[in-house]
């Protein structure tokens, strides 16, 4: 793997945010993978800007940067351009 390439879970992630997505339909398209290790490299593709919070599933509101990482269920995710331009470098 390059210095430049994500883990494998993560590229499967962001394959997945092309639309807005929930949390729980990224659980149910990742098979064999422990919930909290999808969680943990969801937040980390959060962190390296390439994924986003849309929206904040109980209130309908965008969530913008803010959401709570304890409760990702809560949420749908998108990717931001960073992570398009990886999709685009990297996945065919």
């Amino acid at each position: 793997m390059s210095a430049d390439r994500l883990s494998i879970l993560s590229e499967k992630i962001i394959s997945l945010l092309i639309f807005e997505e929930r949390f729980e339909h990224i659980l149910e398209e990742i098979k064999g993978e422990k919930h909290s290790h999808i969680a943990d490299e969801l937040k980390l593709l959060i962190a390296r800007d390439m994924v986003r919070p849309c929206r904040d599933l109980e209130t309908e509101k965008a969530s913008g940067i803010l959401y709570d990482s304890d409760s990702l269920k809560d949420y749908s995710f998108t990717l931001t351009s960073k992570g398009l331009s990886y999709l685009e470098k990297f996945i065919k």
